[in-house]
C-alpha cells in the first residue's frame, strides 16, 4: 500500500576527477566524512534509504515533518557542512588536489512529498516507485545557483521564516522536462545567504620549538606526495615502524591539525595530536605532539618534507621538554634512544617508498 512520505536528498557537488591515487583516496575520505556529518545532523528522525555516491537519500513514512522543521533541518545541515569545510581550509596539512579544493564543495537539497511503496531486496526494505524516480531526476535541473533548496508541490510555501530572515522568501519557480516522466514543476531558494551563519574555527595553535631538537634526515628517490602520505596516513604507520605497536585511529578520514591517534605499547596508551609549524615555503610539515611520555612535559615530532616527483628530502626534528630536575637524566638515557629510533624508522620508510617506485 502506498503512503505519503517525505523524500529528502542532500547532495554534495564540486569535486573534479583526480589522477594521483593519493588525491582519489583523500577525496573519498573527505566525502565519507561529509556524508557522515549530514546523517548525524538529522533532527527529523529520517530513514536512510541509500548513500548514493555524493548524496544521502533520506525518507520518512507517513508522519511528514512540518515545513518550518524542514527548513531548520536544511539550515543546520548547511551550516555544519560549511563549518567542516573550513577545517580543510585552515587545518589541512596536505596539499593534494582533493584537500586544497575541498573548501569549494557545495551542497544542494531536493525535497519532495509523494507516495511511498517499499520493495524488499536481500532482506532490506527500500523505497520504490514513481516518486523515487521523480526526486532522483530532479537532481539534474536548470537552476543556476550552486547551492539551493528545490522543493515540489508548494510543500514549503507556508513555512515561517527562520529568525525572520527574508532571504527564505526569495522563491523562484521552475520547470524541467524529463524523459519518460514529462514536465516537473518545482520551486527553489538559493542558500548562499546562509554562509553568514558559518562560524570560523578558532585560531591555529602551532606546536612548540625547542632550542636543540634531535634531528635525522634521509633522501628518498620517490615522489614527495607519496612520502607525505606514508608519513601522515596512520594506516601506513605500521609499515615503517620497527617492532610496531598497536595504532588506534579513526579510519577513512584525512589527517589534519587536531586529529588524534593512540599508540599502544604493552599496557601503556599514549595519545598523540596532529600539529603543524612554519618551517618555510615549499615544505610539507606534519607534527605529532604528546604530553604522555614519562619524564617529559611535552614532546613533538616534526616531519619536514620537500622535493618533487623524483626525489624527496625528509627531515625529522624531535622537540621535547623534560620535567623539572630531570633534564640531565633524559639527555643521558632518552635522547640517544630517540635518535636511534628515528634513524631506523626513516631508513625503513625510505626502503618502502623507493621499492614502491620500482
Amino acid at each position: 500500500m502506498s503512503k505519503k512520505s517525505l523524500y529528502f536528498i542532500p547532495d554534495i557537488t564540486g569535486f573534479t576527477s583526480f589522477v594521483k591515487s593519493v588525491e582519489v583516496e583523500h577525496s573519498q575520505h573527505i566525502i565519507s566524512e561529509l556524508l557522515e556529518l549530514i546523517i548525524d545532523a538529522d533532527d527529523l528522525e529520517l530513514s536512510v534509504a541509500e548513500v548514493e555516491g555524493d548524496a544521502v537519500f533520506f525518507y520518512k513514512q507517513e508522519d511528514v515533518p512540518g515545513a518550518n522543521d524542514i527548513l531548520k533541518q536544511i539550515q543546520k545541515t548547511y551550516v555544519r557542512f560549511h563549518e567542516h569545510l573550513k577545517l580543510y581550509q585552515t587545518r589541512r596539512i596536505c596539499d593534494c588536489g582533493a584537500c586544497t579544493t575541498a573548501v569549494n564543495l557545495s551542497l544542494k537539497f531536493i525535497v519532495h512529498e509523494g507516495d511511498l511503496s517499499m520493495i524488499t531486496v536481500k532482506g532490506k526494505e527500500k523505497p520504490f516507485g514513481e516518486d523515487v524516480i521523480r526526486i532522483h531526476k530532479l537532481l539534474k535541473n536548470s537552476i543556476a545557483e550552486k547551492e539551493y533548496l528545490l522543493y515540489t508541490k508548494d510543500m514549503l510555501d507556508k513555512a515561517a521564516l527562520i529568525n525572520g530572515d527574508e532571504e527564505w522568501s526569495n522563491v523562484a519557480a521552475g520547470m524541467d522536462d524529463y524523459e519518460d516522466i514529462g514536465e516537473i514543476s518545482y520551486k527553489s531558494i538559493g542558500l548562499s545567504f546562509l554562509k553568514s551563519l558559518v562560524a570560523n574555527p578558532p585560531p591555529l595553535e602551532y606546536g612548540k620549538f625547542k632550542a636543540k631538537p634531535i634531528k635525522y634526515s634521509v633522501k628518498i628517490k620517490s615522489d614527495k606526495t607519496r612520502v607525505y602520505e606514508l608519513v601522515t596516513n596512520m594506516e601506513h604507520r605500521h609499515k615503517w615502524t620497527k617492532n610496531p605497536p598497536e595504532f588506534r585511529f579513526k579510519k577513512d578520514t584525512v589527517n589534519r591539525v587536531g586529529s588524534k591517534h593512540i599508540c599502544v605499547i604493552g599496557n601503556t596508551e599514549i595519545e598523540f595530536e596532529t600539529v603543524t609549524q612554519d618551517f618555510g615555503n615549499e615544505k610539507l610539515v606534519h607534527g605529532e605532539k604528546t604530553t604522555q611520555i614519562p619524564f617529559l612535559r611535552e614532546a613533538t615530532s616534526y616531519y619536514i618534507i620537500e622535493g618533487d616527483e623524483k626525489e624527496t628530502s625528509l627531515r625529522v626534528e624531535y622537540h621535547y621538554e623534560a620535567l623539572p630536575f630531570l633534564g640531565w637524566l633524559v639527555k643521558l638515557l632518552f635522547a640517544r634512544r630517540v635518535k636511534k629510533g628515528l634513524k631506523e624508522s626513516l631508513n625503513l620508510l625510505k626502503e618502502i617508498a623507493e621499492a614502491e617506485k620500482e
